[in-house]
């Protein structure tokens, strides 16, 4: 009898034993289950961060760089050229490395070096502008690994929005610049007119008083200056082509020199359409890495695209003159642009006729 209750309690024992054990295995498994689900939750939130947009801190910096009771500027206060400046940026994830403005006519168009290959494009405004916008600054990335931009600006001295987009996280984000006027060089200003100006007519020195001094254009014929004249002096326009002057001459140095990188001043030859607008000379010739651009200003703000060679180019210019940037094959030839103008009851597609020649 003692001998059963002996083997009857080792049972239950036993029993009981491996219910514990099996609770406690069971215990350990689910104890792994959250930390494994809060690794897994913890790596796929680092695989989607994206990098920050500038802080309130780095847009704010630009207070500091806007000079107190600095005046805008305007294009129509430049003379043309293309000119070494100073823009400040307020991010420190758009670092702006060289600058240049060139201008044409009255518009400015900023060259800026950025940091980097991060941004592949850049615009004239704000990040929600620019994700539905038809033109944007396709970022040119050198040897270096550092990116060209063109935009064009309004004005210097002033706090520009603009946006930039950065290919990893495929977004636009705003950005914030400022040109600086005072470190441009002192001869990149129209002369102020002043008072005096004026009073030089009283002087003597009008068309007019000109004239009664004698210097009349029938005058000059009477000495001997007329055009004729001219003729038989040897210096007629066939004359000249005799020296190796013609534009067919200008033709031949373009090719042979082989222009350097930078940007230079090009006269422009227009004809076609109704004659009512026409392309502002001259115009500015970009050259990098053997290959030419041109950016062009239209007498006109109703030209909404350009056709060059089949390629389309949209308006850089919103709210003013017509603007437009385009690749140029040679110098001192003849071809033919197509131009979408808006002034018409419907807009309008009219064929001209350029060339370009270096001045």
């Amino acid at each position: 009898m003692n001998i059963r209750k002996t083997a009857a309690l080792l049972l239950c024992l036993a029993l009981v034993l491996s219910m514990l054990a099996g609770c406690g295995a069971a215990n350990t498994n689910n104890a792994a289950v959250p930390e494994n689900n809060s690794n897994v939750e913890n790596s796929s939130a680092n695989e989607n961060t994206v990098p920050a947009g500038p802080t309130e801190e780095e847009l704010s910096k630009l207070d500091d760089i806007a000079k107190a009771g600095a005046q805008a500027v305007a294009g129509d206060k430049l003379k043309e050229g293309s000119y070494d400046i100073k823009v400040a940026s307020g991010s420190a994830l758009f670092k702006v490395l060289e600058s240049k403005l060139v201008v044409v006519g009255n518009i400015m168009q900023l060259v800026l070096k950025v940091e980097g290959d991060a941004y592949s494009k850049m615009y004239a405004g704000s990040a929600s502008e620019a994700a539905s916008a038809q033109t944007v600054s396709e970022g040119e990335v050198d040897a270096d690994g550092n990116t060209t931009f063109r935009i064009v600006i309004k004005s210097l001295n002033e706090v520009l929005k603009c946006s930039a987009y950065a290919d990893a996280p495929g977004k636009w984000y705003d950005r914030t610049i400022l040109a600086d006027a005072e470190s441009l060089d002192a001869a990149a200003f129209k002369p102020v007119e002043t008072a005096d100006d004026p009073g030089k007519k009283d002087e003597g020195k009008t068309d007019s008083g000109k004239k009664d001094e004698g210097k009349t254009d029938s005058g000059k014929k009477d000495e001997g200056k007329t055009d004729t004249g001219k003729k038989d002096e040897g210096k007629t326009d066939s004359g000249k082509k005799d020296e190796g002057k013609t534009d067919s001459g200008k033709k031949d140095e373009q090719k042979d020199q082989g222009l350097a990188d930078g940007d230079y001043t090009v006269k422009v030859t227009f004809s076609g359409g109704t004659g009512k607008a026409k392309i502002v000379s001259p115009a500015t010739l970009h050259v990098k890495n053997g290959k030419m651009t041109v950016t062009v200003q239209w007498s006109s703000k109703n030209y909404d695209y350009m056709k060059v060679n089949g390629t389309k180019y949209m308006n850089e210019n919103k709210g003013g003159n017509s603007v437009f940037t385009f690749p140029v094959s040679a110098l001192g030839k003849s071809f033919t642009v197509i131009g979408d103008t808006t002034a018409m009851s419907t807009p309008h597609e009219i064929e001209y006729t350029l060339r370009l020649d270096l001045q």
